[in-house]
């Protein structure tokens, strides 16, 4: 048997990362991210876990 390693949905935002820097990582538009997390950009800090769905 092998374990599979499955892929955690949510990111954990470092310090000094913001909205744009992070829809750049992942390649995900910032308006996506915004409503699948129902937060506002001015919400989005350190150690906030925000949901990424491509």
């Amino acid at each position: 048997m092998s374990i599979k390693k499955i892929p955690f949905p949510y990111y954990k935002v470092k310090k000094g990362e913001n909205l744009r820097i992070i829809s750049e990582k992942f390649q995900i538009e910032s308006t996506k991210i915004l409503l699948d997390n129902n937060l506002s950009p001015k919400q989005i800090k350190e150690g906030v876990f925000i949901k990424i769905q491509k």
